[in-house]
């Protein structure tokens, strides 16, 4: 059976996505303690996994050598920086993620902080 390891802190107190990971795997741990996970925290939650979901947790290659159940990485959010993609590519690791999940989220803003430039609502709230 397939273990999954939800390290992300927000993924795991969100009560639709845990029911929807858990209807596809119910053989899923959350980081329900809620601390950041890196180095050695990061192995021990994910040692007998072979799925990651992560976040802002730092896969480096020291990590993936140690972890080496670990078939996929889905990330949780944007960025790749974190993420050793050489090392995921050596050691056949793959990686998933929506791109421009958040492009509408980006969009509103931007028009957000153009309105307020446009409008100088930060000099006149002083």
């Amino acid at each position: 059976m397939t273990l999954v390891g939800v390290c992300s802190r927000s993924f795991s107190r969100h009560p639709t996505l845990r029911a929807e990971i858990l209807a596809r795997y119910p053989q899923t741990k959350f980081n329900d303690a809620g601390s950041s996970l890196s180095g050695d925290t990061l192995v021990a939650f994910l040692e007998d996994c072979d799925k990651a979901v992560i976040a802002l947790e730092p896969i480096s290659q020291d990590v993936l050598d140690r972890l080496p159940r670990l078939q996929v990485i889905a990330k949780y959010g944007v960025g790749f920086d974190k993420l050793d993609l050489d090392g995921m590519r050596e050691k056949g690791i793959r990686l998933g993620w929506v791109p421009g999940v958040n492009r509408r989220a980006v969009s509103e803003l931007a028009l957000c902080f153009m309105v307020t430039l446009l409008r100088r609502v930060a000099p006149l709230s002083r």
